[in-house]
């Protein structure tokens, strides 16, 4: 005992422990960060046409969203985007319960934050631990064949529901630069949510409609295919000004409307090609609800 107590109070030994320690996490760090790479450059590798899925606000879903997963890997998506709140309450077990029930989901897996996942630094640095993503992994972009891919952060701290400064400004240069064929992007928050269904008109993005108006016209500019939100837990797609924005909230928190109106549980097919995005609308029973297609 005493030889045991005589190690543990040496400091070469205790200086062994803590290298060792910070060497494991360093590699677990790292290993996480090969990971990402190499599912960036699976995608990157991918010519012509290709289908991706979207779905979102599963968060408490449980069974429900497992069932849309299953569902949804039926049709062998090449990635996989959730447009926000993974997980209904921000700690560890929560993230773990979202990474069982997310077992189906055997391709790249894409987050965008959504205000039960992340809202001030404690549980962005959570967020930042439990997921492995490219960039900052808060907002970040990617390429799959000739389309651009951009995920946003409408939680972040003191700029909640709003597009801003360094965020904005980062989004500007990501399209200017692009030679993407096709582009899309994924944020939580809607900018156009509808005032007859849904419960959060004038509090998304809309909060601050001239912002909003600004984020737009960007889109309008660089000429964006398709904005992805959630929030609404409910499925909505509407046009502005040449912009498809769809709402899809479907993936299994507790729906906002009735069936007619967008309440079903669901998830999105989109199928990217040379001359056009086509997409379906399915739910957890594999009824198509709804089909689009536009063309270049």
């Amino acid at each position: 005992m005493k030889n045991k107590k005589a190690i543990s109070r040496n400091p070469l030994f205790r200086a062994s422990i803590i290298l060792l320690i910070l060497s494991w996490t360093f590699l677990s760090f790292a290993e996480a960060h090969e990971n990402i790479n190499q599912k960036l450059k699976s995608l990157r590798a991918i010519r012509g046409t290709f289908t991706f899925a979207v779905l979102g606000d599963n968060r408490g879903g449980g069974n429900e969203y497992e069932t849309i997963t299953r569902r949804m890997m039926e049709h062998q998506p090449a990635f996989v985007v959730n447009t926000g709140d993974m997980i209904g309450a921000t700690n560890k077990k929560q993230w773990a319960y979202f990474r069982e029930k997310s077992k189906a989901v055997t391709v790249p897996y894409f987050l965008a934050v959504g205000n039960h996942d992340a809202y001030d630094e404690e549980s962005e640095t959570l967020y930042k631990k439990e997921v492995d993503l490219p960039g900052n992994e808060l907002y970040y972009s990617f390429v799959v064949s000739d389309s651009l891919f951009i995920v946003l952060d409408s939680s972040i701290p003191g700029h909640d529901r709003d597009i801003t400064d360094g965020q904005f400004q980062w989004l500007k240069s990501v399209l200017s630069k692009s030679r993407g064929k096709h582009k899309f992007v994924f944020l939580h928050h809607p900018l156009y949510p509808d005032q007859t269904r849904g419960l959060h008109f004038g509090e998304s993005l809309d909060f601050y409609p001239a912002e909003r108006d600004r984020l737009e016209r960007l889109f309008e500019k660089y000429k964006v295919n398709i904005v992805f939100t959630g929030h609404e837990h409910l499925y909505l797609r509407k046009m502005v000004n040449g912009v498809a924005h769809i709402t899809t909230g479907g993936a299994g928190a507790p729906l906002y409307t009735e069936v007619e109106k967008g309440g079903f549980h669901h998830f999105l097919l989109v199928t990217v090609k040379r001359d056009g995005v086509r997409g379906q609308v399915i739910d957890d029973r594999g009824i198509v609800r709804d089909s689009f297609e536009f063309k270049n």
